[in-house]
């Protein structure tokens, strides 16, 4: 059992603008020279009664876009859910342009190229517009660094869960292994809805969905918030600071009641709510809000109030660093972080590891790291796992010919078929592999554990078990299975148990699919397993985070 250590390691917002005297005719623009004021480095706020330019979000440009009503899929153009990593393919016929290609080896775009022609939202009159019931555009600009209100609670982590049907097997030898599962879907989970009111992308991102890990994120460059603005549509971040304010390290103890009550708040806060409180932080007195928490010396509870406080992006971006630093590298993590990642996920990592530390992700792995490791994790980085997209079936002739391509790599000892096709694949072409592997030959995992070891079979294991069609398809049985490996043998690997779960509460969805995947595995529930193995504040937030998924 672990222990908890003991030792200590008013400005307002702008008015909005009045409209001009009378209205454009429709279609019309603003009159040439015309500036309104709008977020620091973006386009200028359009006034009442004038469309968006052309390409433009409706609302407003540079600022989140209102979410469509619960329930709906975004509106055509607009980015899917955390199941689609990219554009869904734009109606039109088979090769036509704009038209994603069905070949599952189709390659996405590198970082900050265009890879996708789908069109934007349409915002011009006569056009469709959001569903009814989105938030209407307020009637003035935002004060600067401020967001539109944000979705209302957590949003589901994907999609519902479709069985597809039966796909006839059509190459001699081989059954038609399964698609890939309805993205963001899990079974026995119906009704989760789609991530809503998904943020235009920066620069650089021109086609990736600000969404991470299941939720809808901050953008990662945006200027922060001044004190007394806004940021957040009836957030006020003064009542949560003055909370964490009250806390020192002097008056400050494990056994401080005031504790529970502050991991509960910083666990309901969204990721827009303590990206707001984060800018008050630095606004009120220049010291980051994860920085004065550390100060609290209150071991793995700080650890896990650290994590709450930098978001899904900043955490993950934090871990890889640490991973990276000093003498060793943590292949866990780099493992957990970098594999079986959506390609938007992974650019979004290299975008906030350049921001926070000045460096590229790449060339850090890269003097970390050599021979067949860093070959592995530098074709992660590339970004270059195809999408899967809604009713596209796995080419059966493809997927024999990577059959063969690994059982001929097996017997060689050959690790770099093996990275080509489990790192540049789309997941539902890896489930048919991975099925008619095991047909005609036997178990893949048992072929890599028979064929490699070390961090090469675990890697390689992590992915296959991740996208395996035998299970969901998403790897939430393989992630249930982490949880335990972090709390069996002899004394918890803490880091490994709070990472975890930290990692997996961002979506609620998926925690709460990881939980119920656990209790069918080992006959009892993962808070009881959890509450068992760690103890004080500790526990008390880790139970809280765990909770929270079942609301």
């Amino acid at each position: 059992m672990s222990s908890e250590p003991t030792d200590r390691n008013t400005a307002q917002p702008a008015a909005g603008y009045p409209a001009p005297t009378g209205s454009p005719a429709p279609g019309a623009h603003p009159p040439a020279g015309f500036q309104a004021p709008g977020a620091p480095g973006q386009p200028p706020y359009p006034p009442a009664g004038y469309p968006p330019p052309l390409g433009a979000y409706p609302g407003y440009p540079g600022y989140y876009p209102p979410p469509p009503p619960q329930g709906y899929y975004p509106p055509y153009g607009g980015y899917p859910a955390y199941g689609y990593p990219g554009y869904p393919p734009p109606p039109g016929p088979p090769g036509a342009p704009g038209t994603p290609s069905a070949d599952p080896h189709a390659q996405t775009a590198a970082p900050g190229l265009s890879g996708s022609s789908a069109a934007p939202p349409p915002a011009h009159p006569g056009q469709p517009t959001a569903p009814t019931g989105a938030y209407p555009p307020p009637s003035g600009p935002p004060p600067p660094g401020a967001y539109p209100p944000p979705p209302t609670g957590h949003p589901a982590y994907g999609s519902p869960y479709y069985p597809p049907p039966p796909m006839p097997g059509s190459v001699p030898g081989f059954p038609a292994g399964p698609p890939g599962p309805a993205p963001g879907g899990y079974p026995g989970y119906p009704g989760h809805q789609a991530t809503p009111g998904f943020a235009p992308p920066p620069p650089g991102h021109s086609h990736d969905p600000l969404v991470y890990l299941g939720v809808a994120i901050p953008d990662p460059s945006a200027h922060a918030a001044a004190v007394g603005v806004e940021k957040v549509k009836g957030y006020d971040p003064a009542r949560d600071y003055a909370l964490v304010a009250s806390l020192t390290r002097e008056n400050t103890t494990l056994n401080d009641t005031r504790l529970l009550p502050l991991a509960k708040r910083f666990i309901e806060l969204t990721p827009f709510e303590m990206d707001a409180l984060r800018d008050y932080a630095i606004g009120k007195n220049g010291v980051p809000l994860a920085d004065r928490i550390d100060t609290w010396g209150l071991g793995y509870y700080c650890t896990i109030l650290r994590g709450l406080t930098l978001g899904p992006l900043g955490y993950d971006v934090e871990l890889i660093n640490k991973a990276l630093a000093g003498f060793g590298t943590n292949e866990t993590i780099l493992m957990e972080l970098l594999l079986c990642r959506p390609g938007h996920e992974i650019r979004w990592l290299k975008t906030g590891y350049k921001l926070r530390y000045g460096r590229d992700l790449v060339d850090a792995v890269k003097s970390d790291l050599s021979g067949k490791l860093e070959r592995l994790y530098i074709m992660a980085l590339n970004a270059q796992k195809p999408t899967d997209y809604p009713g596209v079936m796995p080419d059966q002739t493809k997927v024999a010919q990577d059959v063969e391509i690994l059982a001929t790599a097996a017997k060689k000892r050959d690790e770099g078929p093996f990275f080509e096709v489990l790192v540049n694949r789309s997941d539902g072409h890896l489930a048919s592999v991975i099925t008619a592997y095991a047909t005609r030959y036997k178990s893949l995992s048992k072929i890599i554990k028979k064929t490699f070891s070390g961090n090469i079979e675990a890697a390689l294991l992590f992915i296959v078990h991740g996208v395996k069609a035998k299970r969901d398809g998403q790897g939430i049985w393989r992630d249930a299975k982490l949880m335990e490996k972090s709390m069996a043998g002899l004394g918890t690997k803490d880091q490994q148990l709070v990472y975890r779960i930290l990692r997996a509460h961002w979506s609620h969805a998926r925690m709460k699919a990881i939980k119920e995947a656990y209790q069918r595995r080992y006959n009892k529930t993962l808070d009881h397993r959890v509450k068992g193995e760690t103890s004080g504040p500790y526990r008390d937030a880790l139970l809280a985070i765990l909770r929270e998924a079942d609301k």
